[in-house]
């Protein structure tokens, strides 16, 4: 695993992200424990969950408090998830920040997060009420680095200027999509990607700025898990679930996974090993989230970040 430090947490931070399993999100405690022991065992020291995953934040945090792990892990934590078409949307408002990160830090079993990320955003209201939130929670010291995932470039900018306008605290993090495939559709509403040639201004800005990003879905949910082949005569719905198809099945993504099938035979490795250091190799400062249900994956993404490509690869791979 490889280490770096997030400005005012005492901590050393993993450059993987360890996400929320089904084990986890439906309470399956003995199950979902092996995974977590599995990941810290790996290096995992950041650790993902949300208010909206089912039973994730109660179950890290049970995992925690028995584990004794609390000390020298860092949770990243998200909130507040409107404009929404696969669940009842939250509400956009100080209030529903509030009362979520409360019960949060209930299930938890903690007095803070390090990490707090607002899921979405409702573009039609103002930034002022939620810049005004979030710092208040930073004064109290219930979160420290605080951003938004799902939020655009635009209204970053809004939220920090505001903040900047009124001697605030800044969003200092972001989690928006990324990966080596890139994201086609959004059947879930509201998802922000930095992939694409429409993105290159949000990947310059935080390439410039170095703000640390959470990158979700980084083996594309699954399209990038090397279970669909792209010269396999086995339907695509046999191999993956209905998730990464809708979202990156496109004749662009079904290319670049040939060209990460070409590379992995190559140097023998696995196509999921080839997408996270490709990752690694982009100048922004990305710590990928990735959910390895068992041991053997995650063992097989962490030593992925002892894979170096060579130029003339990346270039292949971005061909």
């Amino acid at each position: 695993m490889l280490y770096t430090k997030l400005d005012g947490i005492d901590k050393a931070a993993s450059r993987l992200v360890y996400g929320t399993t089904d084990a986890a999100s439906q309470g399956r405690l003995e199950e979902a424990f092996d995974q977590y022991e599995a990941a810290y065992g790996y290096g995992f020291r950041i650790f993902d969950t949300a208010n909206g995953y089912g039973k994730g934040e109660d179950t890290l945090g049970r995992w925690l408090e028995k584990s004794g792990h609390r000390d020298d892990v860092i949770i990243l934590d998200k909130g507040c998830n409107p404009c929404t078409d696969y669940t009842e949307p939250d509400e956009f408002s100080a209030e529903t920040i509030f009362s979520q990160i409360n019960r949060s830090l209930d299930n938890l079993r903690t007095d803070h997060v390090e990490l707090y990320l607002l899921h979405r955003d409702d573009t039609s209201r103002p930034v002022d009420e939620i810049v005004e939130a979030l710092n208040r929670l930073h004064s109290e010291g219930k979160i420290k680095h605080f951003g938004g995932s799902n939020w655009s470039l635009k209204r970053i900018m809004e939220a920090n200027n505001y903040a900047e306008k009124h001697g605030l605290q800044k969003f200092t993090i972001c989690s928006p999509h990324f990966s080596y495939a890139r994201l086609v559709r959004d059947p879930w509403g509201a998802s922000i990607t930095l992939t694409g040639d429409d993105n290159r201004p949000f990947r310059d800005y935080l390439r410039d700025n170095q703000m640390p990003v959470f990158n979700y879905s980084s083996l594309a949910r699954g399209f990038l898990s090397g279970k669909y082949k792209s010269d396999s005569s086995i339907p695509i719905e046999q191999c993956i679930g209905r998730a990464p198809i809708e979202e990156y099945y496109a004749p662009e993504n079904v290319r670049r996974l040939e060209r990460a099938e070409k590379i992995s035979g190559e140097i023998g490795a696995t196509v999921p090993q080839i997408a996270m250091a490709w990752l690694m190799k982009q100048s922004m400062n990305l710590f990928p989230l990735t959910s390895p249900s068992g041991e053997k994956h995650v063992k097989e993404v962490v030593d992925a970040l002892d894979i170096e490509l060579t130029a003339e690869q990346l270039r292949y791979l971005d061909s």
